[in-house]
């Protein structure tokens, strides 16, 4: 299942291809994510945002030279017609090392009001397991531009405090690193990327999406959206746009 240069179908130059891979690098080198020569765990879930990640990287390890390891890691959450086997068949026909791991957070969650909380953290707990298997300390995720932005929302509307999603944030007194090569693409573009390479969204929906906090603040985005096209990315850039003189700081 293994090679060092995996077929990818559609990876001839391509104008979105090649936007997904300047910001890669840009996000790669601005916030130091990954050195070369180093080992990377990649989380897919098998939607398009995980495998665009995971493609990306692939071809941006081939066409920089970076000589990196890449493993991908599909998490079973053992949820109702959760179907991993699509995912790793595609796996294969590419020739990309991966692993699959069972994780029982779905009987967990039925009982439980923070279901995001949980579920996410069950996954990244499953997630840092494999790599320690396989000595490996770089875990990338495919959070991008709309992630950030809800995440910052959601944190002052239901924490209290300004917070996101970091580029590279160290975990476990930093043995860890997850990284996010995505952070400045949006979806949009991702869905672009991810034509271009010819790919398949083998994703399984979560079946508690519709009651979560995530799931509501996107539905407040996308109502504002229609009337202001550039809220999300208004939203986004604020986190780096902080005018201290106007913060009780």
């Amino acid at each position: 299942m293994y090679s060092d240069s995996p077929r990818l179908r559609g990876s001839k130059p391509r104008a979105a291809i090649k936007q997904g891979l300047t910001s890669v690098r840009y996000a790669i080198r601005h916030h130091s994510l990954l050195e070369k020569h180093t080992s990377v765990l990649v989380g897919v879930s098998g939607g398009i945002d995980s495998l665009v990640l995971l493609f990306l990287l692939i071809a941006y390890r081939d066409t920089f030279k970076q000589h990196w390891t890449i493993k991908a890691a599909h998490i079973d959450m053992g949820f109702p017609d959760w179907n991993p086997p699509d995912l790793q068949e595609c796996l294969s026909q590419h020739n990309i090392h991966y692993v699959v791991a069972k994780a029982n957070i779905y009987r967990r969650l039925l009982n439980t009001q923070d279901k995001c909380f949980l579920c996410s953290r069950g996954r990244r707990e499953k997630l840092m397991k494999i790599a320690e298997k396989y000595n490996i300390f770089n875990i990338a995720l495919a959070h991008h531009q709309e992630d950030v932005a809800e995440t910052l929302l959601l944190n002052m509307l239901h924490t209290g405090r300004i917070s996101t999603l970091l580029p590279k944030q160290a975990v476990v007194h930093g043995r860890f690193f997850v990284v996010r090569p995505l952070y400045y693409l949006d979806k949009r573009t991702i869905m672009k990327i991810g034509k271009a390479f010819e790919l398949e969204n083998f994703g399984n929906s979560c079946p508690f999406y519709r009651d979560s906090r995530r799931e509501s603040v996107r539905n407040m985005l996308n109502k504002i959206k229609k009337k202001n096209s550039d809220i999300y990315n208004n939203v986004f850039h604020s986190i780096f746009n902080i005018k201290k003189p106007y913060m009780p700081l």
